[in-house]
């Protein structure tokens, strides 16, 4: 019992200490060096800018896990910071997937918000929580239902 106990200690420290260690050599990544993929995305997420020559909105959408079936891909916007403060650009993601238009780059500090779109979703609850439930026989068998 006292070596099981003796081994889970070490266990634990050595597990504190690799921790330690990692956290020391992690360079941290600052602000400025992050796009964030926000909205109706499966996986909203920030992606480190560091190593990267330039990211698009289709590669950051990639690594978002690709956007729900419920986004509205006409209405993105990148919220940009500006001297005079955030600026929104609009980006149709559905034209830049069909070729229509080019693929925006994204600068450093950039968020991309892909918005719900309600319609696509009140018809997805509309499919998907309601149903007919069919009867077991006929409303009026040989019997009348109220006898008058």
């Amino acid at each position: 019992m006292r070596l099981r106990f003796l081994f889970l200690v070490c266990l634990i420290s050595a597990s504190r200490l690799s921790l330690c260690r990692k956290s020391v050599t992690a360079s941290p990544v600052s602000k400025a060096a992050v796009v964030y993929v926000t909205g109706d995305v499966h996986t909203p997420t920030r992606v480190a800018m560091e190593g990267i020559g330039r990211l698009t909105v289709l590669e950051a959408l990639e690594l978002a896990d690709g956007a729900n079936p419920t986004a509205n891909l006409h209405n993105a916007k990148i919220v940009r910071k500006g001297v005079n403060g955030p600026t929104e650009v609009l980006v149709d993601i559905r034209k830049i997937m069909q070729a229509k238009a080019p693929d925006v780059t994204l600068h450093a500090g950039d968020t991309l918000f892909v918005p719900h779109n309600a319609s696509k979703s009140a018809g997805k609850l509309q499919n998907e929580y309601f149903y007919d439930v069919p009867l077991p026989g006929p409303l009026q068998g040989p019997n009348p239902i109220y006898n008058r």
